[in-house]
This record gives structure tokens, sequence and C-alpha cells, in this order.
């Protein structure tokens, strides 16, 4: 269906609509609200260690929050926000320009691959979904506020830049893109790279052998998709790529050059990949629904990709047949008056390419886990799977969204978009995290929590459950060990696992005699430091709770010195 002459922008591709991108992020921070309320999952894991980060005495003593900073980025620019505001103010407003800062980079993206006004609308409604029905390795786009909503945001933004070849630009977002996530910032630079290459190599190489390397710098080089850009454009764009890249990249290289033996090293990756976050880097704990899904996903793309570009190469948006001067001029940059259909087809090969080799990244990374590799390990920690989990299910999206009937062209269309868009909220309000705890057990929790906030001393350091969801950010007290809190470097890995198996077998072991004595605890206190214990199971105890409710007891250990 051909859209209509109001729904096309005919104009260089790349201009930004405002009132599209206003629809994007409204979509964007409607499904983040209800698929997450805050604090979401990760939230209080971030946004209390941003915290901390400006303020080293709130929680003083917490084993997490007094671990490495890797990402140190994210926690200097969002929690500054955290001296002026609440925590919950913080994930607010930091889900707001997070959310609107990935949609300003969806649309100048999406505005490159396809001119239709509504085309960035239709692929967010899609994706979001996708997103609903689930992942391969656990990566999602919008939800809570952390450093990858950011990262991806600007890593799109360096997509649409370098398909208009702004280069430079593109390499400044890049940068920006690893300091706030360098993982996903440099798999993402590693696809491109591989795609910019295929592109450049012939050219590069013909430049080179006839001419002097001054002279070779200022000759462009072809570019394929985007055009003509001068050689030196790239060394400017990777001077600047570097620089602020920087921030981010330095906190990552002191956390990886860590001094520490190389059995605790291999411990650490050990306990990371194959314990800590197995549902996100371990593929053999992926489950068969995941394998299939997204097997079913790459065909769709596959169908998808062969059908678009080169279904569409020979004609063009008004089903005309394109001269091959046309598609010539398609090579060079964008320029007032050009065709922008040939821009966003070819530009649209080149996003089909990137797919392409962050599907080769996890394949990888599937082939390195079933392996039995002695680096096992040590290769999956960087998350091999993190990039095509997110862009296949943006392809299809994006292979569905060219087929199907404009938004903006017929009432039966809006409302397909919009039944898809109300299905994703419903399926998401109802797996949501704060669905795994009864509104009882919730009220019970928080009510615990902020008893500690408003009795306890600042200075005290609490057990609580390992099921207790973000005690931190409500009771605002210094954590023993949490689950969920794990540091990234070695040595904090291999401690954090240490604590979590002593507090087990401590209280497996003093459990035998059916109470947990006064001298058990005075002892349990020595050894940790302990002062509070907040605990929904553990019992009957030698001592009094100084508080209770329904589901939740804490104890003084304070009184047994």
């Amino acid at each position: 269906m051909t859209p209509a002459p109001h729904e096309t922008i005919d104009h260089t591709p790349g201009q930004i609509d405002s009132v599209i991108v206003t629809m994007v992020w409204f979509s964007f921070l409607a499904y983040s609200l209800i698929s997450a309320p805050i604090p979401a999952v990760n939230e209080p894991h971030y946004l209390c260690k941003a915290k901390h980060y400006w303020q080293p005495e709130w929680c003083a003593g917490d084993f997490f929050l007094e671990s490495t900073n890797a990402h140190t980025v994210f926690y200097a620019t969002v929690g500054v926000l955290t001296q002026w505001c609440s925590l919950e103010q913080t994930a607010l407003i930091g889900r707001i320009v997070a959310l609107l800062i990935l949609s300003l980079g969806w649309c100048n993206l999406l505005l490159t691959l396809h001119s239709e006004r509504w085309f960035p609308l239709k692929v967010c409604v899609l994706f979001l979904f996708f997103q609903a029905c689930g992942s391969f390795s656990g990566e999602w786009l919008v939800g809570g506020v952390e450093g990858k909503v950011f990262g991806y945001g600007f890593l799109f933004a360096a997509l649409g830049e370098v398909n208009r070849g702004r280069v430079i630009s593109a390499g400044a977002f890049t940068g920006l893109a690893i300091s706030f996530h360098p993982v996903i910032g440099i798999w993402g630079l590693l696809a491109f790279s591989g795609t910019l290459f295929l592109e450049i190599a012939p050219a590069l190489i013909r430049v080179i052998s006839r001419k002097s390397a001054l002279e070779a710098a200022e000759q462009p080089v072809a570019v394929g998709l985007a055009g003509q850009i001068p050689a030196a454009h790239w060394v400017y764009s990777s001077l600047l790529l570097m620089a602020c890249a920087l921030p981010g990249l330095i906190p990552v290289y002191r956390l990886l050059s860590e001094a520490v033996p190389e059995q605790t090293k291999a411990a650490a990756n050990f306990i990371q990949v194959h314990y800590r976050l197995a549902h996100h880097l371990d593929p053999r704990t992926f489950l068969l629904r995941a394998y299939l899904c997204y097997l079913g996903l790459l065909v769709l793309w596959i169908a998808l990709a062969r059908r678009g570009p080169s279904h569409l190469a020979a004609r063009d948006k008004r089903g005309q047949t394109l001269s091959g001067q046309a598609i010539s001029d398609s090579n060079r940059l964008p320029s007032k008056g050009s065709d922008p259909f040939c821009h966003g087809l070819l530009a649209e090969r080149r996003f089909n390419r990137l797919v392409g080799f962050s599907i080769l990244f996890a394949v990888s990374g599937v082939l390195i886990g079933w392996s039995s590799l002695p680096q096992r390990s040590l290769l999956l920690k960087f998350y091999p799977f993190r990039v095509a989990d997110l862009l296949v299910p943006l392809a299809v999206a994006m292979g569905l969204a060219r087929i199907w009937p404009s938004s903006g062209g017929t009432m039966l269309s809006r409302a397909g978009y919009a039944s898809l868009f109300v299905i994703a909220l419903v399926r998401v309000h109802f797996v949501s995290e704060s669905n795994r705890y009864s509104a009882e057990q919730t009220a019970d929790w928080i009510s615990a929590c902020h008893w500690i906030d408003e009795h306890l001393a600042k200075d005290v350091l609490v057990f609580a459950p390992h099921d207790g969801r973000a005690f931190k950010w409500y009771a605002q007290r210094a954590e023993y060990v949490s689950y969920k809190d794990c540091p990234q470097d070695a040595s904090g890995i291999v401690e954090w696992n240490r604590r979590l198996q002593f507090l087990q077998k401590w209280f497996n072991a003093h459990f035998d005699d059916g109470k947990y004595t006064a001298e058990e605890l005075r002892d349990f206190r020595k050894q940790t430091g302990i002062t509070h214990i907040l605990t929904d199971r553990i019992g009957p105890v030698e001592l009094d709770p100084v508080f209770g409710n329904d589901t939740y007891d804490v104890y003084d250990l304070t009184t047994l010195d």
C-alpha cells in the first residue's frame, strides 16, 4: 500500500518529526511505567549505587555499594539527581530523559531507513509487542532506567548519522554509547565496523595503493550506502569516539586489570557466568522456548529482508522501475532533491548486515557456551548475545512495518497497531516484577523497611532475606550481602559468593536444635559485624524482636554484646 502524500517525508532522509518523536517517547514511557513500576528490578541496584557515588556516607559499610564502579558515567550523571531528589523521583526523571534520548536516536535511525512519516511509530509498537513476548538471553530495551537505555539511544543515533554521511557526529554518539554502557557500545561498534569494512575495503585498497598517505587523507572514500566521505573525516570521527568513550573505558580497564591471582579471576568468571548471571550468559540454561522463538524470528527476518531490499530494488515508491542512474545516484551522500527512497533502500541493506554481524556474535557465543573450552567462562562474561537479542526483533519489526499498511492510511491499520500496543501493555502488566509478591507481603516488606529507616541508627549493618526486594531503596541502610547486588570486580564477586555460602551454611548448621540461641547469634554477629536481622523465616530465636508485623520481624543483635 502506497502511503498518502502527507505521510511521506519528501526531503533528505533524516529530518526528525517532533510529533512522531513525542509519540514514540510516550509509547516507550507508558510501556516502561506499566511493565516496570518504580522501582524496577534493576533500579535499586543502579540508583542506590549512583546515590552512594555522590554520598559515600549514605549506607556506609554496604558491601556492594563500596565495590568497584563499572558504570561510572551513569552514576556520575544520573546519580547527581539524588542530591536533590528522592530515589523514586530520580528513577522517574531518569526514565523520562533516557527514553527521550532513546526516542530521538530511534527516529534518527529509522527515518534514514524508510521515508514514511509514521514508520518509527509503527516499528515502535511492533517492537514493544515482541519485547512483551520474551527474549533470548533476557535482554530488554524499555523498562527501568539504567546505563544501557542511554547506550542504545546513542548507538541508534550514531547509526542514523552514518547513514546520512555525518561520520564525525556518529563517532561522538558511539563514544557516548560506550561511556554509558561499554558492553553494548563495544558490541555495537564491532558489528558496525564489520559492516563498514565490507563497504569501504575495496575503495581504501584502491586509494592507498595509488596515493601517498597525505594524498589519501584528502581523497573521498566511497562508502557504499552513505556516499563519498573523505578519509580525514573518519580519522576525526575515530578521535572523537575515543575522547567520548574514555570516561567509560577507564573504569572498565581498572576493573579488568585488577591485581588479583589468576585463580581468583577464573573463580569469579565461573560464578558470574554459571551462577549469578547464568540466565543472561550461559546458553545451556536458556529455555528451549527461547531458542525456538528466536529461530522463528531469524527465519522471518531473512524472509522479510529478501522480500524487502531485493524486491523493492527494482521499483520505487510509486511503482516505477528504477533506472541505473537512480541506483547509482543513491550511492552518493544525500543531497537536496535526491530520492529518499534510494537512500532508505540501501541504508536498510547496511542495517541488515549489521544485524547479520550481531547474529554472528550470538551464534559464536552459543557454540562457545555448549563447548568444553577452558576459556568458556571468560568469553561468555562479555554478553555476546546481547545486541542480537535486541536487533533481531527490531529488524523483524522493521520488515513487518514496511509491508503493513500505514497507520495513517486506514482505520483498520490504526486499530491493528493500537491493538498490538494494548496487548503488549496488558501482557507486561501481568508478568511484571511487582506481581511476584502479594499485596500483603509487599506492604509488610515496605513497612518493615520504613521502620528500619525511621528507628535505627545510620551506621547499622543489616541482614535481609534474599527474596526481599530493594532493601536499601526502602530502608536506606547498609546490607551485609544481597543476592541481587553482585559486584563486578573479581575479588568482589568471590567475596560476595563467600558471604552467601557462609550465611547458608551457618543458618543450616544452627537450626539442627530447632532454635537460634543467644550465644549462637552472638557468635554470628562477631563473625559478620551484622547488627540487625530482618527476616520472615528465621526462628524460633532466643531474642525478642524489636519490630514485627504479619510477615517480617526485626532482631537487634547489639543487645547481645
